[in-house]
């Protein structure tokens, strides 16, 4: 069995070593698998961490949970895991990309609100308005949602800011791309936008990057409560 894992486990860490487990153990539907605590034991990882794994692995029926029983092997473990791994790994890239995306947007506000000229602003006031009439119009807004973030880095005015965020861009394009097979993805985040354009136009940098915390958190947690 492979070694304990020694730094905080990301999901998908915590995911394969059930499945080496499953796989190295020749456990098959109706198996049990060991207990909660034997596989934080195992695995030298935190409950709320394994807790969160196994959470995931229910939803996708890897394994079932029988209160006072135990945990154990779902019937199709074999093709349910192997989509459930480039699951895993899809949600961590993303929010992966979305720790990157906090600690740059950061800085760009402040750049933008500092160097973007008076007929930039409005030309970001015009998306932010067709944004927010196609949101409350209930019609689809991603190349809106899309050209507003990416305005935002264009008003930067930083050659090398801009050149990585176009390095990057193929990853961070996937916020827009109905991510995890998301059906209408981080509407709780779309109201912010209207609110991040106000604080922009009154060139409140820390307002303003208070609002896109929160927009970015909004987005975050949506992509943690996917399973």
């Amino acid at each position: 069995m492979a070694d304990k894992i020694k730094r905080t486990p990301l999901q998908s860490e915590i995911i394969r070593y059930i499945q080496e487990y499953i796989e190295e153990n020749h456990l098959e539907a109706g198996d049990r698998l060991p207990s909660q605590g034997q596989l934080i034991q195992m695995m030298g990882v935190s409950r709320t961490s394994l807790r969160e794994a196994m959470k995931t692995l229910e939803a996708r029926q890897i394994i079932k949970v029988q209160n006072g029983k135990g945990i154990f092997v779902n019937e199709n473990k074999d093709s349910a895991m192997l989509n459930l791994l480039d699951f895993a790994r899809e949600k961590e890239k993303l929010l992966d990309t979305l720790e990157v995306r906090r600690v740059l947007e950061q800085e760009i506000l402040r750049m933008v609100i500092h160097r973007a000229a008076p007929e930039e602003i409005q030309e970001l006031g015009e998306i932010t308005g067709e944004l927010m009439g196609k949101f409350r119009r209930g019609e689809p807004q991603t190349a809106e949602d899309k050209k507003f973030h990416y305005t935002i880095y264009r008003l930067s005015h930083n050659q090398v800011m801009c050149h990585l965020i176009s390095c990057i861009s193929n990853i961070i394009d996937q916020f827009w791309e109905f991510p995890l097979d998301m059906e209408d993805p981080f509407l709780a985040s779309l109201p912010l936008h209207e609110e991040l354009y106000q604080a922009i136009c009154e060139k409140n940098v820390k307002k303003a990057q208070a609002i896109n915390e929160k927009l970015l958190n909004a987005i975050y947690q949506d992509i943690q409560n996917q399973r």
